[in-house]
């Protein structure tokens, strides 16, 4: 009988250890809008109803902020692991000693512009001294690149303007047509969603904006040094879901609406929200492209697009020195991202029902 427990025991304890070292690893995910978007499908929803984070032995918890700047505090901060941000935040908060770096390209154009709607006097940037710029949130990365743009026109951007929250949604789409605000300053899929509820816009930018880099994958070195194998699982599964997004965009919408259903729209005919969705995806679709790039390779940057970025912050006085850009990214992960079967994704998205 004592033998019997004592074999009842070891045989738990073994199981209970065994469960443990198979457990997958929990890993803190920061989107930088307050809501889950069709725009964020292939690094949210995708990797995750797919199963190429759970593949890799990842948990993914995805959480909401309101913006990069906020997003990427939290991950300077050790709140969250993993962020999908602008790289503004990053340098910046690198200067300032926060242990940011970035792991994988994402976007490999800008995303962001000042806009005002077609209909509008305001025809240069130089226009909008003394006007209100509407943003999703003072925290939105949209926020530094916007003041970067307005400095490199000669308007002071902390006096010269007036910056309002409007959210994203019907209620900025008040804000324009209501007055409150002259411009706004969003991103690519942010301005397809409002060109969905019926604006148009005209779109500002500046020579200094066209090598910026855009959205990079951003943690932490201490939770890189703990976790070393990680990174390169994570944003692989995000490299899967971006190929399966360029190859079948409508897949990656009823994905998007599988994982987020509040996010597909209520009272609204099936093929017009389809239809409106990959606008939606569309505007930031071909950003995503490796073919036609420098360097073909997800998740590769250039220190040229690093120099560029820190220059044009340096002279929107948003940092106030130079730094060796190579602090404020990795590319040790990149072989391991880059190591997968990219044609059998592809032919997984063509099938997809």
């Amino acid at each position: 009988m004592f033998r019997r427990l004592i074999s009842a025991s070891l045989v738990s304890l073994l199981l209970g250890s065994f469960a443990a070292y198979s457990a997958d690893q929990k890993v803190i995910y920061n989107l930088t809008s307050p809501t889950p978007t069709v725009g964020e499908a292939p690094h949210s929803s995708v990797p995750a109803v797919l199963g190429f984070w759970k593949e890799a032995g990842l948990d993914v918890e995805v959480n909401p902020t309101s913006g990069s700047t906020q997003a990427v505090q939290l991950v300077a901060a050790g709140t969250s692991n993993f962020t999908m941000a602008t790289v503004e935040p990053l340098i910046i908060g690198r200067q300032k000693g926060g242990k940011l770096i970035a792991v994988y390209n994402h976007v490999r154009a800008p995303i962001y512009t000042i806009a005002v709607t077609t209909d509008s006097p305001i025809k240069r940037l130089e226009d909008l001294g003394g006007k209100r710029i509407g943003v999703l949130s003072l925290s939105s990365g949209a926020v530094p690149f916007s003041k970067a743009m307005l400095a490199s026109v000669g308007i002071e951007p902390e006096k010269g303007v007036t910056w309002l929250p409007t959210g994203i949604g019907q209620q900025t789409v008040h804000a324009v047509r209501s007055g409150q605000v002259d411009a706004l300053a969003y991103w690519d899929w942010g301005y397809a969603i409002l060109e969905n509820a019926g604006l148009t816009f005209r779109h500002f930018t500046t020579d200094n904006t066209k090598d910026v880099l855009s959205l990079a994958l951003v943690t932490n070195d201490d939770y890189i040094a703990a976790n070393p194998d990680v990174p390169a699982k994570f944003a692989q599964g995000i490299a899967k879901a971006a190929l399966f997004t360029l190859t079948n965009p409508e897949a990656a919408v009823r994905i998007h609406w599988e994982k987020y259903p509040q996010s597909k729209p209520a009272g609204v005919p099936e093929e017009q929200a389809l239809k409106e969705a990959v606008h939606v995806l569309k505007a930031r679709l071909e950003k995503y492209r490796i073919d036609n790039r420098e360097i073909k390779r997800w998740g590769a940057f250039t220190p040229r697009e690093w120099n560029a970025t820190q220059d044009f912050l340096l002279d929107s006085k948003l940092i106030t020195e130079k730094r060796d850009v190579s602090i404020y990214y990795t590319e040790k992960f990149l072989d391991q991202i880059n190591d997968f079967d990219q044609q059998m994704v592809i032919d997984r998205a063509r099938a997809y029902k």
